[in-house]
């Protein structure tokens, strides 16, 4: 899905100011008709977005009634919505709208003009991807000589940032007053609480959004006693929602075309959420995203400057989503920049590596598009391809050497397997490599600590209906065991966690067809093999 930053609104805004303009002169004769089709339109939708706004005095902080505004879908930028409502300000400056639409995430533009035509614009994001309601509160300040006055309540809210409790908030009085001294404060905090201190602290009992008014009154001047009032709006409680993004990079430059893929990490699970393209100058930005744990990974397009040039790259500089850097996401920020990860450059050979992708323990095992990275000896990245629609994948032209081929799957465990290639063995064929759910603790550049004093054979073999074998380990390990077809589908599978010392296996075989099959044994970091036959 194609997105914009931040920098490049205003190209946005310019498109639009022709038709805000008109909206301005016309909006007596269409508000009514609006809010019609408004209702109507939120009607039998799924998702629903809450929107409360305030438009005040960018001097003083005092409401302004009766101020028209307008609130639009970016329609340039998000799909599935479109979307426009003309409002007026109520007494104390607030105006409202309930959106139903079928769009899982977008943008609203909302803006307004002073009595000079100038105009203040807000944009404000919305996703659905949790929950089917979104909150919105809102402000807009603009110039307005009408409602400059020498005495005026006015105040800020503040999020307690020492408990970090988000029905926690200190009050800080902003109120102005020329001529008079102010004496009295009354807070009444929307839940049937009230305070008179000049800045207090309140801690709200429930989720809600709350009508926090301030009224002030000053040293009474021939019994004349002047008071004043401001009402905003506090959000206590309720889901927060932030934007982040960054820039990638390849070498020194911002990479020119390509996607970032966004995953959320909920219980050691990768769920993939949302995709961007990055802009001319290699940025990427999410919007409205609930606090927790994400992962970035950029890919450079097929059509840029950069592709064959640079691997997919994790935020963290990584090419491994086990060595990714997870972005705890708490507040709003544009600083996860991430540096893509360059390829080794290799002469042509006569050598080739041909294999298939092979998902075990898996509910969806899709095999095509499998990223499939080919390293050195020594871990350098040669190059990487997509596995096809079956999950086979071809490394061409390879010189004679040895290499260690893997694949990636975000949240998805794999072996490397090593390979030599030789005048004697020019190329490989039917290579399996093996994705797996579980944990196994070991991919490229991991460094390998045995676990195993000794490991027999299966016997006998070959098997009738049961197969024992022997494992003697040095310390604790979590054991797993695979029957592999000759294609490289699992059979059966078995295991568990097993301390140090000598184990003895029974093996069940009695369900399998008579052939000749391969038992893979994953032991924490280590991978072993034995084949066996199984006869009637």
């Amino acid at each position: 899905m194609k997105r914009s930053i931040p920098r490049i609104q205003a190209s946005f805004r310019q498109a639009r100011s022709r038709k805000k303009l008109l909206y301005k002169l016309l909006l007596p004769i269409i508000t009514l008709l609006v809010i019609s089709i408004t209702t109507t339109f939120a009607q039998g939708n799924p998702n629903h977005i809450y929107l409360a706004g305030q438009i005040t005095n960018i001097e003083n902080g005092a409401p302004i009634a009766g101020q028209a505004v307008y609130i639009e879908s970016n329609s340039d930028t998000y799909g599935g919505m479109n979307y426009f409502l003309a409002a007026m300000t109520d007494a104390y400056g607030f105006f409202y709208d309930t959106i139903g639409t079928n769009a899982l995430d977008g943008e609203l533009v909302i803006y307004t003009f002073d009595e000079f035509s100038q105009e203040y614009e807000r944009i404000e994001y919305f996703r659905f991807n949790w929950y089917s309601e979104y909150h919105i509160t809102t402000q807009l300040q603009i110039v307005d000589p009408n409602t400059l006055t020498d005495f005026q309540a006015n105040f800020e809210v503040l999020n307690d940032t020492i408990t970090n409790d988000s029905l926690s908030f200190f009050f800080l009085d902003e109120s102005t007053s020329e001529n008079d001294e102010i004496i009295a404060w009354y807070w009444d905090f929307g839940d049937g609480t009230a305070s008179m201190e000049v800045n207090p602290s309140h801690i709200y009992m429930q989720p809600g959004i709350y009508n926090v008014k301030l009224t002030v009154s000053t040293q009474p001047i021939n019994n004349d006693v002047k008071t004043s009032t401001i009402i905003r709006k506090v959000k206590a409680g309720m889901m927060e929602y932030y934007n982040f993004g960054g820039q990638a990079f390849a070498g020194y430059f911002p990479v020119d075309i390509g996607t970032a893929y966004l995953y959320k990490i909920e219980s050691n699970q990768f769920i993939p959420i949302d995709t961007a393209e990055f802009d001319q100058y290699g940025c990427y930005f999410f919007t409205a995203l609930i606090e927790g744990d994400y992962r970035v990974k950029t890919f450079p397009s097929t059509s840029s400057a950069n592709a064959g040039k640079y691997f997919p790259t994790y935020y963290g500089d990584a090419l491994l989503w086990t060595k990714a850097e997870t972005i705890r996401l708490e507040e709003t920020g544009w600083f996860y920049d991430i540096h893509m990860i360059p390829n080794y450059q290799y002469s042509a050979g006569d050598g080739f590596i041909d294999g298939y992708i092979n998902m075990i323990d898996n509910d969806n095992p899709e095999l095509e598009n499998v990223e499939v990275i080919l390293f050195s000896e020594v871990d350098n990245c040669l190059t990487y391809l997509k596995s096809d629609p079956e999950g086979g994948f071809r490394f061409i032209e390879l010189p004679y050497g040895t290499y260690k081929v893997m694949a990636e799957v975000p949240g998805k465990y794999t072996y490397p397997a090593t390979i030599t290639l030789s005048p004697e063995n020019p190329w490989i064929e039917d290579l399996s490599i093996q994705i797996y759910d579980a944990e196994m603790g070991f991919g490229t550049g991991n460094e390998l600590i045995s676990n195993i004093a000794s490991i027999g054979d299966i016997y006998p073999n070959p098997v009738r209906s049961t197969g024992k074998l022997t494992i003697n380990l040095t310390q604790a390990a979590q054991v797993q065991m695979f029957v592999l077809e000759q294609g490289g589908q699992v059979a059966e599978k078995m295991g568990g966690y097993y301390s140090a010392g000598e184990h003895s296996f029974d093996l069940d075989m009695s369900g399998l067809a008579p052939g000749m099959y391969r038992l893979m044994l994953l032991i924490e970091n280590e991978k072993y093999i034995k084949s066996f036959v199984k006869i009637n």
